[in-house]
């Protein structure tokens, strides 16, 4: 492989139910859930892929808040690292952050769907929340319907000194130029602290949509630059291809930077994440 590839979506589920007691969530896809490989089994398919690296992505739809099985996985698997979701509301949530932050967890997803009739992503009652994940290093991302991203633009004014990573570039219909929706995505170009992860839901929605899969990156990179642009696969909550046939559509579908497909891919998540070699 030309370069290394780090993975900065992939939800995995344990087999051992007693011990990793699924929360019974329930969000429209989730019969993914039942049939998810463990990180033991995800391993080799990792290597065959040529995956270097993983964000191993808290399933709110499996596991809630309960971050018991990805903080496990880190113990014994260290090519995959842990992004948590916590209650923001939880009376002890600095001291349970500061647990996560010794349980090697690199991120924060602040997961908002279904959309709440009052949002609070980036309501001032959770700013110590955003302030000690600062101070831990540990990277924002969040995780909403595309009726929020006004919420995330607050957020970006707010929080200038973190970077937040926009999951799933907020759903935006993404081959739809002038949709309000993407056009309210494209505007947070401005805000330097905003990544977009661009995962295969965005690549197959834009595929689908019958435009050409080398123009999708580097419509972006326009916008945000290739800096501000990264990678994920969704495994296994997409699992209708192997493993490795998504990270041959992610390569693919960075190769028409050129020499930025680098970033992307996995340079840049390396440094988002803090990510040791």
């Amino acid at each position: 492989m030309r370069f290394m590839i780090i993975d900065t979506h992939i939800h995995l589920v344990s087999p051992d139910r007693e011990k990793f007691p699924l929360t019974g969530f329930t969000h429209p896809g989730a019969d993914w859930i039942e049939n998810a490989p463990s990180a033991r089994s995800f391993l080799p398919m990792m290597q065959k892929a040529g995956v270097e690296r993983g964000l191993l992505v808290q399933p709110h739809g499996a596991y809630g808040t309960d971050n018991s099985y990805i903080c496990s996985v880190t113990e014994t698997h260290k090519r995959l690292v842990p992004v948590a979701i916590i209650d923001p509301f939880h009376p002890k949530v600095i001291s349970n952050l500061n647990t996560l932050s010794r349980d090697s967890v690199v991120g924060l997803r602040l997961f908002s769907i279904p959309t709440p009739e009052e949002s609070w992503i980036a309501s001032n009652m959770i700013s110590p929340l955003w302030d000690a994940a600062n101070e831990l290093r540990m990277t924002i991302g969040i995780c909403v319907l595309p009726e929020e991203l006004p919420e995330v633009k607050k957020c970006a004014e707010t929080h200038t000194d973190h970077l937040i990573v926009l999951d799933h570039c907020g759903f935006a219909p993404l081959h739809q130029i002038e949709n309000p929706v993407t056009r309210q995505l494209i505007g947070l170009k401005k805000y330097p602290n905003v990544i977009l992860k661009v995962t295969t839901l965005n690549i197959d929605s834009w595929v689908t949509a019958g435009r050409k899969l080398k123009d999708l990156f580097p419509m972006l990179a326009r916008s945000f630059g290739s800096s501000r642009l990264v990678w994920g696969s969704d495994y296994a909550q997409t699992y209708n291809r192997s493993y490795k046939q998504l990270v041959e559509l992610g390569v693919k579908a960075t190769d028409s930077l050129g020499a930025e497909a680098t970033g992307p891919i996995g340079g840049n998540a390396r440094d988002i994440w803090n990510l040791a070699d």
